[in-house]
């Protein structure tokens, strides 16, 4: 798909989405999920160098139901559809989550197979996570509603920074009950983790000061918002964040401020640039907003 779009030197961004669910879940286990780290390292490979991605992977339903995506001149499952827009386009995106750290302490993945993690500090994953629950009544949630896991791609040292931690959603736990099924299967034996709680009213929080700083950016650069896209994943709509309303009032009411159309929908995994590369994320919105100079 990209190799077809790559014969263009005015790539402003690439827009795309894929099917999230591989496979959906059973009684007796939680849902196989494709990957978008290859995917996304793929398109990269055939395109010019610099070209932002954003898009996200989408989910049939809050059951992790498959999709179905319209594809040139077909309806079709477990595929990818892009658009590469250049000219007078300029786009901005931002990425936002809300996630907070629990403790601050690094953890080690010690034991990991494709996304389920079996070990985090030699200890099973999830008897750790029971220690931090206090008990096991976390291990019935499907996806797990307030922890997720956090890596951090800024300064380990520094002060936490929002737009610099990828979220790891944990889809719930393995039939032995010792593992934890994570949304992306990126990560790897030795990588540091911190976990980070999930706040209703940080989540609104976060939506409305992003989406107003995010404007507030384009207008002092002197560019003219046409059109927006929010990519919100779906664990943070209010019937399962537990919030008397949605975060994603907060980005449209940003919108209608500044008189920007705006669409968007609920995803299972959202992709964006992240420090200085196009990354999966988990738990995150991320808006994007077409530009004219």
């Amino acid at each position: 798909m990209a190799a077809q779009l790559a014969d263009t030197t005015d790539g402003r961004l690439m827009l795309m989405f894929y099917d999230s669910v591989k496979s959906p879940p059973t009684p007796t286990s939680p849902p196989m999920m494709n990957a978008s780290p290859p995917l996304i390292a793929g398109i990269e490979a055939a395109l010019p160098a610099g070209i932002p991605i954003v898009g996200g992977g989408v989910l049939g339903d809050f059951n992790f139901q498959p999709t179905y995506q319209f594809c040139d001149t077909v309806v079709a499952q477990q595929s990818v559809v892009g658009a590469l827009f250049g000219g007078d386009v300029i786009p901005y995106s931002r990425i936002m989550h809300g996630c907070t750290l629990m403790d601050g302490i690094y953890h080690t993945i010690t034991r990991i197979e494709g996304p389920v993690i079996y070990e985090i500090d030699g200890m099973p994953a999830a008897n750790r996570i029971d220690r931090l629950y206090g008990d096991s009544s976390w291990r019935s949630q499907l996806p797990v509603r307030r922890l997720s896991l956090g890596i951090n791609y800024g300064d380990k040292f520094g002060d936490f920074q929002e737009d610099q931690m990828v979220a790891r959603l944990i889809v719930g736990v393995v039939p032995n009950d010792t593992g934890i099924v994570l949304f992306e299967p990126d990560l790897e034996s030795g990588t540091s983790i911190q976990f980070m709680l999930r706040d209703g009213q940080t989540i609104i929080e976060s939506a409305r000061r992003n989406s107003t700083e995010l404007m507030q950016q384009i207008v002092a650069d002197g560019q003219t918002p046409r059109f927006a896209i929010y990519i919100d994943c779906a664990g943070r709509a209010a019937q399962v964040s537990d919030t008397l309303t949605e975060e994603a009032a907060e980005v449209q009411a940003v919108m209608n401020e500044y008189g920007v159309p705006l669409i968007g929908f609920y995803s299972g995994v959202e992709v964006a640039p992240l420090m200085g590369r196009s990354r999966g994320l988990d738990w995150t919105g991320v808006l994007l907003v077409l530009t004219e100079g």
